[in-house]
């Protein structure tokens, strides 16, 4: 989904190719929210389809907010929730642009008298348990998503998922850190959440990305062995991540009674349970710091040779030293979000960023200079940059077909060859017109006058020799 912003922006939606046939776009509005639905067979829990509703909404005068009235996105969005929520389950995640605090997001002591318990079906909200939020300011926007959770019976997942992972800021700008973006559902559906993780930040956007899982059934989980690669051709490697070392330490501390029950009931003088108790702590190690440091390369057999990649032709050596500077603020302030590895990790992002930008208009503009001059003096070579590629049609079409269809050309070349020849038999023949010059006649064009009026004498004396020459009686 492309924003219609002249600054560019909008939405993507990515799955993989074996899901295809489960997952389907349900509706897009204002290209700010896009709603996907996932079959439920897909999921171990499998009573009802999912909907996962994406949101971006743009911050207070921005160009995006100009487009579209930002109060009509909350009623749209609140609309979405009503609609797909008697469909199935539905959880929304995105950027609201919304910074809550730890406000509740329910409503407080809401019980009613006991005197009107019997008399109405109202279900009132369950008290639960303060968010964990680095954030704490708020704003317009996060007003209005507490107030949105309050109404529809949503519940915010940031800070509050038991196996939540480094509930840490979402967004890291210039001007400070703050918690932007959210996974939101209902509270029973907090236990179809398996993982919720807040990960690093990265070079790639301001943002971190929020990274879920659900419990999904077997046959769907289609790996490299299902598409039809052998086993060995696909290497998983658990790497270290330097970056991800306080995400990991939190994960420890979150399953510390885990890590604790694989010594419980052990006899430590037996070599087999001390075996066992080893490989169940190195089984629950690795599955606790996986999604951190998993890195998986797959190879196949007969593949081609591998594409290498070079660097753009602007980037310098003084452009990846600053580049490398930027990569170990970012990792620094991963590990620890102080005040003072934010402005090293900005000041290192801005000088790295005003360096690329200036290299890069420099070499574009060489590169303009440089085609400017070709187009004066070698014009063929300037407009054969701009001619487009050939593309490479593929066919079907067997030897047998191409062979049939050149031999039925001959046929009708060779039949119309004939007709040509029939028609031009029937066609008037003057043998007059084959007869030799004679010298009579060559000596009438020697005695033509040579002066300008050459051509009327010609035509004057020759009248009488043309007539004998072409007139025939009838």
């Amino acid at each position: 989904m492309r924003s219609k912003s002249t600054q560019g922006g909008g939405m993507v939606f990515l799955y993989k190719k074996h899901l295809e046939q489960k997952i389907s776009v349900c509706e897009i509005i204002k290209d700010s929210i896009i709603v996907i639905k996932i079959d439920r067979s897909i999921f171990l829990k499998n009573d009802e389809d999912r909907y996962l509703v994406f949101v971006y909404i743009p911050p207070y005068k921005s160009v995006f907010y100009k487009q579209y009235d930002v109060n009509d996105l909350f009623e749209d969005l609140e609309s979405v929730l009503e609609n797909y929520s008697t469909k199935g389950i539905s959880f929304i995640c995105g950027d609201t642009n919304s910074r809550t605090s730890t406000y509740d997001d329910f409503i407080k002591e809401d019980n009613l008298p006991e005197s009107l318990v019997d008399l109405t079906s109202y279900s009132a909200d369950s008290q639960l348990s303060l968010r964990v939020n680095p954030d704490l300011k708020t704003n317009t926007w996060g007003l209005k998503l507490l107030s949105l959770c309050k109404s529809s019976g949503f519940r915010i997942v940031n800070g509050r998922h038991s196996e939540g992972y480094a509930n840490g800021f979402t967004y890291c700008g210039a001007n400070g850190t703050s918690v932007n973006d959210y996974l939101i559902t209902q509270e029973q559906n907090f236990e179809l959440i398996r993982k919720f993780i807040v990960c690093s930040f990265t070079t790639f956007s301001d943002h971190a990305p929020l990274h879920f899982e659900f419990d999904s059934v077997q046959a769907t989980t289609v790996n490299s062995r299902s598409a039809g690669i052998p086993e060995n051709d696909v290497l998983t490697v658990i790497k270290w991540k330097d970056e991800n070392k306080f995400e990991i330490r939190e994960a420890f501390r979150v399953n510390y009674d885990q890590l604790n029950s694989c010594f419980e009931n052990r006899d430590l003088s037996s070599d087999a349970d001390i075996d066992t108790c080893v490989e169940s702590f190195s089984d629950a190690v690795v599955a606790i710091a996986e999604p951190f440091c998993k890195v998986t390369t797959r190879h196949k057999s007969g593949h081609k040779n591998a594409k290498l990649n070079f660097d753009k032709p602007w980037f310098s050596d003084e452009l990846k030293a600053l580049r490398r500077n930027y990569i170990r603020a970012l990792n620094a302030f991963n590990s620890n979000s102080s005040t003072n590895n934010h402005n090293t990790l900005n000041e290192c992002k801005k000088t790295y960023k005003l360096k690329e930008r200036y290299l890069k208009r420099q070499y574009m503009k060489q590169e303009g200079d440089m085609l400017s001059v070709i187009r004066k003096t070698n014009p063929k070579l300037f407009y054969a940059k701009f001619k487009p590629k050939k593309k490479t049609l593929k066919s079907n079409l067997k030897l047998d077909d191409f062979y049939e269809h050149f031999k039925n050309l001959g046929l009708e070349m060779n039949l119309d060859s004939d007709n040509a020849s029939t028609e031009e038999s029937n066609c008037c023949v003057f043998d007059e017109l084959d007869a030799e010059i004679t010298s009579n006649e060559v000596e009438k064009f020697h005695q033509l006058d040579p002066g300008k009026d050459g051509a009327e004498n010609c035509g004057k004396k020759m009248s009488s020799q043309s007539c004998q020459i072409y007139w025939f009686p009838g």
